[in-house]
């Protein structure tokens, strides 16, 4: 089960549909992002559900929330690494993965600017660059070693 898993993870999808992961995943970050201090939201007659689900999301501390960013964009960058196809002849697949996941990190810390009682936050975009980074290096080195495997037998 686990091996069969690897092996989806750490090739191109056959099927173009697949876009929908990576492109959701973008969805819900941007979701997550955009969401202003449960304070504005209550002023602003919000929903109640909303200004709760801010309170949790931003009742943590700072330095939790900053953190939280490494693996968010990590997980990011691994969808759009798995989606192009990793590793092969060229790096068109890095290219354009890394393209797209650093371009929408600095772009959605800008963002921050645009939501009420939120701001861009230097601490975060670092954060956000440095999950970027570690999840294309983590799918590449997991193609690359399937790819030995596949080549060794």
């Amino acid at each position: 089960m686990v091996r069969n898993s690897l092996e989806f993870w750490s090739r191109k999808p056959l099927k173009r549909i697949w876009i929908a992961l990576p492109i959701g995943y973008l969805l819900f970050l941007q979701l997550l992002t955009g969401i202003p201090k449960p304070d504005f939201i209550r002023e602003a007659d919000g929903p109640e559900f909303l200004a709760r689900f801010a309170e949790d999301l931003f009742g943590y501390p700072y330095w939790a929330q900053d953190l939280s960013h490494l693996p968010l964009f990590a997980v990011f960058a691994w969808l759009w690494s798995w989606y192009f196809g990793g590793p092969k002849t060229g790096r068109q697949w890095a290219v354009a993965a890394a393209w797209i996941s650093f371009t929408y990190a600095v772009l959605n810390e800008m963002g921050q600017y645009f939501v009420p009682k939120r701001f861009p936050s230097a601490g975060d975009l670092i954060m956000n660059i440095l999950g970027v980074s570690i999840g294309l290096l983590a799918h590449s080195k997991l193609v690359r070693a399937k790819n030995r495997e596949i080549h060794s037998k």
